[in-house]
């Protein structure tokens, strides 16, 4: 199981590194993307860099998580604000729950993790003190 820690760092650099090198293949086939308008490419990588970002920065966590809990803090930041956003958003529309569903493995789930990988680096940080 050592492996499975490095599930979500191979994840967001994989999806960061698709949102770089391939916008427009990315932008229709990712549920509900294609809902928030049309595709701005610069725009999509941009997003694609945070998130090879914080696919490094969880990698160091993961890696050494007493020097990585800084990073760790800061990837879990932009998913967990990621999450809110994926989180008020379907309250705007009639049919929040399916949205929701919809968005809870690419979106909910990485930052649940995140946030685990912070207390997982925290932990460590008290056990080196």
């Amino acid at each position: 199981m050592r492996w499975a820690k490095w599930i979500l760092p191979a994840l967001l650099a994989l999806n960061g590194v698709v949102m770089m090198l391939a916008p427009a293949w990315w932008y229709p086939r990712v549920p509900g993307v294609i809902e928030t308008g049309a595709l701005n490419e610069h725009f999509v990588r941009d997003i694609g860099a945070a998130f090879i970002a914080c696919a490094l920065a969880m990698s160091w966590a993961v890696r050494d998580p007493v020097r990585g809990l800084g990073a760790a803090v800061a990837a879990a930041a932009f998913l967990c604000l990621h999450a809110t956003i994926h989180l008020i958003t379907p309250f705007c529309g009639p049919k929040p729950w399916p949205l929701l569903a919809r968005d809870f493995p690419a979106v909910f789930l990485p930052a649940i993790i995140s946030l685990l990988v912070v207390w997982s680096c925290v932990r460590r940080q008290k056990v080196k003190a």
